[in-house]
């Protein structure tokens, strides 16, 4: 089984620099910790300027695996960061079954 899990933060329009330079810096704080973690498959954080949006997403071997993150303080610390710079973001936090994929070749 895999399992996306999948963070939503919105922002206004006028924040976008600063989320981007906060998102780029959290793999500093968060790189080594996510690695340690059991059942991580893979990790990403992106920004969409034209939607005024941010995510992280990473792949799972399993429900239990993703759900380290909802306790990972690190990550618990920066979205108090990123929430007093005016990110809203969607709960819950999402974890999807992994139905089909394209593997690239």
């Amino acid at each position: 089984m895999i399992v996306i899990r999948v963070s939503i933060g919105q922002f206004d329009p006028d924040k976008a620099d600063l989320i981007e330079q906060m998102l780029s810096a959290t793999k500093s704080d968060l790189e080594s910790g996510i690695q340690a973690m059991r059942g991580n498959l893979a990790y990403y954080a992106g920004i969409d300027r034209a939607n005024n949006a941010m995510t992280n997403v990473s792949l799972w071997d399993s429900l239990d695996s993703a759900n380290q993150m909802a306790s990972f303080q690190p990550m618990l610390n920066l979205a108090g960061k990123f929430v007093a710079a005016g990110v809203r973001f969607q709960r819950p936090i999402l974890n999807f079954t992994k139905v089909w994929d394209i593997p690239r070749g």
